[in-house]
């Protein structure tokens, strides 16, 4: 009998997140497949956005996404309630971005700040 060795492999998966500008970049009110994807969308995550089933996200849609998924706690690796530069980034944020959600500048990006933007994550 030969014994086969097993590997595992951890599903250590960073969260990502994207503003709405990105996912509706013709600003049509309404986000296709075809737009998530070139956004980074996960096809998994579109569906479940996609409650309709009609093969395009309303805003309304995204709204309740974001209603039940929009803590900073996914991005937030070191568990200090607030977003760094680096969490940002690693997450998919340009710096631009960055500087733009740190309203007060203290170089973290806290749950209200986050909340004035239109951002989601997956």
């Amino acid at each position: 009998m030969a014994l086969i060795p097993a590997i595992g492999f951890a599903q250590t998966t960073t969260p990502k997140i994207t503003s709405l500008s990105k996912l509706d970049p013709n600003n049509d009110k309404k986000i296709t497949k075809d737009e998530a994807m070139k956004a980074g969308m996960p096809q998994a995550v579109f569906i479940k956005i996609d409650k309709d089933k009609n093969g395009e996200i309303s805003i309304t849609e995204l709204d309740v996404y974001r209603s039940q998924n929009n803590s900073i706690a996914a991005l937030d690796s070191d568990g200090d309630k607030k977003i760094s530069k680096a969490e940002a980034l690693k997450a998919g944020m340009t710096d631009q971005e960055f500087t733009i959600l740190d309203k007060d500048n203290s170089g973290y990006i806290t749950q209200a700040e986050w909340d004035t933007g239109y951002w989601i994550i997956w």
